[in-house]
């Protein structure tokens, strides 16, 4: 996991969106929406931390603004880390691709090889997508208690972290597709519709607390 972090982190941003225009099949889609998913958590870390900063006297600080802080201080990092390793499943399933093929002893163990990989390229983003799930938990709270200075980010939070897990969950249905196991394959994606029907009454309680935060400042 260090060595992950530690490759994006010689990134710079400009970087990393060159890497991804470059023509490079990665880092692509699925590294992206970690990227983002980061981003969002983020957003909402900032908001917790601007709050708590304000405050003159540490006890009045809410327990549930400082959970929040913790809990996306490490899904921000976690994020990071998977956009990294959803460039490593990818290029693992590229190598599984080009194993020998001429004998059947040599395509049975390059298919056994695609699918071990399938299943990493699809648990990566099943991660990022039930984190992005996760960040918008934690951004209700931060929307109710965090400083109406900073209430637009919570917004910007909530449907950033929405796009990501769709994009996430794109590409789990995606390798679940081209799964050999039917049980393998229908499990992920009851996993990724059950995340799916959560996320948007998710961003609506976000922005519906940052709206009323808004009106009750009127």
């Amino acid at each position: 996991m260090d060595e992950r972090l530690a490759r994006q982190g010689e990134r710079t941003l400009s970087g990393y969106i060159g890497d991804v225009a470059s023509g490079a099949p990665a880092p692509g889609g699925g590294s992206v929406a970690g990227m983002v998913g980061a981003m969002a958590a983020a957003l909402g870390s900032m908001v917790a931390n601007m709050t708590i900063a304000r405050k003159k006297d540490p006890a009045g600080v809410p327990s549930e603004l400082t959970a929040a802080v913790t809990l996306l201080a490490d899904a921000t990092r976690r994020l990071i880390d998977l956009s990294a390793q959803d460039e490593t499943a990818y290029r693992q399933y590229i190598v599984a691709t080009r194993l020998p093929k001429e004998s059947e002893a040599d395509r049975s163990v390059r298919r056994a090889a695609q699918q071990d990989a399938l299943l990493v390229a699809a648990d990566v983003p099943l991660a990022v997508a039930e984190l992005c799930r996760a960040t918008l938990l934690t951004l209700t709270p931060v929307a109710r208690l965090g400083t109406r200075h900073a209430l637009a980010d919570c917004s910007v939070g909530a449907w950033l972290s929405v796009a990501a897990a769709h994009a996430a969950l794109i590409n789990v249905r995606t390798n679940a597709a081209m799964m050999d196991s039917e049980h393998r394959s229908t499990g992920y994606v009851r996993r990724a519709d059950e995340i799916e029907a959560d996320l948007d009454a998710m961003k609506r309680e976000v922005l519906a607390t940052v709206a009323e935060r808004n009106a009750s400042a009127t």
